[in-house]
């Protein structure tokens, strides 16, 4: 032992010690070692509360950092919340991909929202279920064994019960998860591994509000961006008269080889936009590859060789050697949809409602762009936001009423309706 003086809190001596009896008892060189990270997306993210919230009427609002894109997974990971939770998944609403309200999991790429987000939500709701049914013996006065809970309702042998909502008040979810709760065994389980409907298709097969390209806010103006016509290519001129003739201009933004037009209607834009691609002059950039000769040009590129995995036996000699290339055409992995993107500055705050998989880089991006505090900073995943729980100024596009969301202050957002409403509840026809 060393005579270096260490700092520790009651709670660190306790687990420190616990540490120092097991590892001097098993392998005495592990006496310093880290203690196990937690599982899935909790590793960055261990606040209990940061996961889920039970209310006041029995229900539960889950908050997951991983975003709806089509693929389902807001209704995959409700299913899993609902069962760790033991609620009905009817029970169980999703607050998603919002800076300012959930958990940072990164990216929602490569297919790992079910083994990251999904494990962070199924131990966080177990361990949840589990802190309301300790609440509930120590009010029965039984042991917590003794209790038994179905769809949110903890009911003890003589058939005395306490529902969620009653033990929502005195629950304290602000705590680290120690991922310990009891998980509900595969036969058990009745939400999960079930066909449920989707939460996203109903607004999305109904024109109901769904898409970033269906918020309306107050003052709202459009912007389209001139692209160049080749990558890295520079812009010499542009003669901004033809543009500046479009009704509802305001304003042609230059910032070096950047271009773009801002206007009152989207029609608009659209307009301004071809007017100024006719006349920029570009220069430089490279050429995009003759799709007829994409194979080729890609093997004739510079590569970086590592291996991967090496033998260290000698393999038995082949007896036959067959080779073969295979190709296919370019297919691009993208959005049939145009990008969109709708942004809000207003007192000193920057809020962007954005299809973007990773909102939390972006609002970091945003505030170094823009140089502003990252607390100033809110960026909200707005695709199929009616559906999941997350709030925007949403409203139907192209038609004459409301869409059942909430507006800030209560007041719908649209051209063509005076309507208002309480927040929260239904936008009644004008």
């Amino acid at each position: 032992m060393t005579g270096t003086a260490v700092n520790l809190t009651r709670r660190q001596l306790g687990k420190a010690a616990g540490a120092l009896v097991l590892a001097f008892r098993l392998a005495p060189h592990l006496a310093g070692a880290q203690e196990p990270q937690l599982p899935g997306s909790l590793a960055n993210n261990p606040m209990l509360d940061a996961w889920l919230r039970i209310n006041a009427d029995g229900s539960a609002t889950i908050f997951s950092g991983k975003v709806e894109l089509g693929q389902g997974i807001s209704t995959a990971l409700l299913q899993i919340a609902a069962e760790a939770l033991d609620l009905p998944i009817a029970r169980v609403e999703m607050i998603s991909g919002d800076t300012a309200q959930t958990p940072d999991e990164g990216y929602t790429s490569g297919s790992q929202s079910i083994e990251n987000g999904g494990t962070a939500i199924r131990l966080a709701c177990a361990e949840a279920r589990a802190l309301l049914v300790d609440a509930a013996a120590k009010r029965l006065e039984l042991s917590a064994d003794a209790l038994t809970v179905s769809e949110g309702v903890i009911a003890a042998p003589d058939r005395r019960k306490l529902g969620y909502g009653e033990l929502a008040a005195g629950l304290d979810l602000h705590r680290e998860v120690t991922a310990t709760g009891p998980l509900k065994p595969l036969p058990e389980q009745r939400i999960v591994g079930r066909s449920v409907p989707r939460r996203d298709i109903p607004a999305k097969v109904t024109g109901g509000a769904a898409y970033v390209q269906d918020i309306r806010l107050p003052g709202m103006v459009h912007g389209r961006v001139v692209r160049p016509p080749r990558y890295g290519a520079r812009l010499d001129n542009v003669d901004e008269a033809a543009a500046q003739t479009v009704p509802g201009i305001i304003s042609v933004v230059r910032d070096g080889s950047f271009l773009g037009v801002v206007t009152e209607r989207e029609e608009q834009a659209v307009k301004a936009r071809d007017a100024l691609i006719g006349s920029a002059k570009w220069s430089g950039g490279w050429e995009l590859p003759d799709p007829a000769r994409l194979h080729e040009q890609l093997m004739a590129l510079p590569i970086q060789s590592s291996v991967v995995s090496e033998k260290q036996t000698s393999a038995s000699p082949a007896t036959q050697t067959l080779e073969a290339t295979y190709t296919r055409p370019y297919m691009a992995h993208a959005s049939i949809g145009p990008s969109c993107a709708v942004a809000e500055f207003k007192e000193g705050k920057l809020t962007v409602w954005t299809h973007s998989q990773g909102v939390f880089p972006l609002k970091r991006d945003l505030a170094k762009a823009l140089k502003l505090d990252a607390a100033a900073v809110r960026c909200v995943h707005a695709e199929g936001s009616a559906a999941t729980g997350t709030t925007a100024p949403t409203m139907s596009r192209s038609t004459p009423h409301c869409s059942p969301v909430s507006f800030p202050g209560g007041r719908c957002a649209c051209n063509g309706c005076a309507t208002t409403n309480s927040p929260g509840s239904p936008m009644a026809r004008p």
